[in-house]
């Protein structure tokens, strides 16, 4: 796509964000409701008592025909209800844990898939991993997962999320905090619970600030993606590692840094995703 269309499709899309996140319709009962962000209130209010004058007015204002009288007092009624009908949105953004270092991703190199066995060869386990330049940033990578997990390596909770979303001969691989973290779902009902200290009617908005790996990897012949993909089943722990790259082209453990089992792995086709998908706008936007 060339770089102009490309840059406009984005602004295209930030304008259609933002036109949703202020105006929505939804149903309410047997007719409907509009929703506005509450910085509008200023302007409903007005038109409101705009609206209370000119029906009052109207009173004194002779029409041509009963015809014209009616639309003009149903076009007032209409406007009133929906008016009525307003309900107002607010919003809270809740900031995962972020990185307290720079994020280098020419030193992310890769990312790995195979199965480890116990000592006595009889089960076999899922392994998932990154492969890192540097030791150093390795431990700097594994800290903030760490924050995300709460400081568990086995993160039964789900708080760390991790994807390989297929598009073509490449993969893409995810991991991001998850957006039903402890500490947000407090965050956020403590906002809705001060709001409702005002208002029952208002429309909460969830806002997540949070960093997105992301590492585009290409599906070569001898890739064993396409067969780990065959053999998970979603939900099954795995263990994820960050590894250092050897000459042979292998991989090897990090020195000091243990492995996490993590039990959210999300494979999928990149037309298969969703707008429920956090990695489906992270593809539109780069298209």
């Amino acid at each position: 796509m060339p770089r102009d269309t490309k840059t406009i499709r984005q602004r295209f899309l930030l304008w259609h964000n933002r036109l949703h996140f202020q105006f929505s319709v939804r149903r309410g009962g047997w007719f409907f409701e509009v929703v506005l962000h509450e910085s509008l209130k200023p302007f409903v209010k007005a038109t409101k008592l705009v609206l209370t004058f000119v029906g009052l007015f109207s009173a004194f204002i002779t029409f041509q025909s009963l015809f014209v009288s009616f639309l003009f007092a149903l076009a007032i009624y209409v406007v009133s209800t929906i008016f009525e009908k307003v309900v107002f949105s607010y919003s809270s953004l809740y900031v995962h844990a972020l990185p307290d270092f720079t994020i280098d991703p020419e030193k992310w190199l890769g990312a790995f898939f195979g199965h480890a066995e116990t000592p006595e060869r009889d089960v076999e386990i899922p392994m998932v991993g990154w492969i890192i330049s540097e030791p150093e940033y390795a431990r700097k990578v594994h800290g903030l997962l760490l924050s995300w997990s709460y400081g568990n390596l086995r993160d039964e909770q789900k708080n760390i999320c991790a994807s390989a979303i297929v598009d073509g001969d490449d993969y893409v691989f995810f991991c991001y905090p998850s957006l039903d973290r402890k500490t947000a779902e407090a965050f956020y009902e403590k906002a809705e619970q001060e709001r409702k200290k005002t208002s029952l009617t208002d429309v909460h908005h969830r806002m997540s600030a949070m960093l997105v790996f992301g590492k585009r990897c290409r599906i070569t012949p001898t890739s064993y993606f396409p067969t780990f993909r065959k053999r998970y089943r979603e939900g099954v722990p795995y263990i994820f590692r960050l590894a250092l790259p050897r000459s042979d082209g292998q991989t090897e453990p990090i020195p000091g840094l243990k492995d996490f089992v993590l039990f959210d792995l999300k494979i999928k086709d990149r037309k298969d995703l969703t707008r429920k998908d956090i990695e489906f706008d992270h593809f539109r936007i780069r298209e």
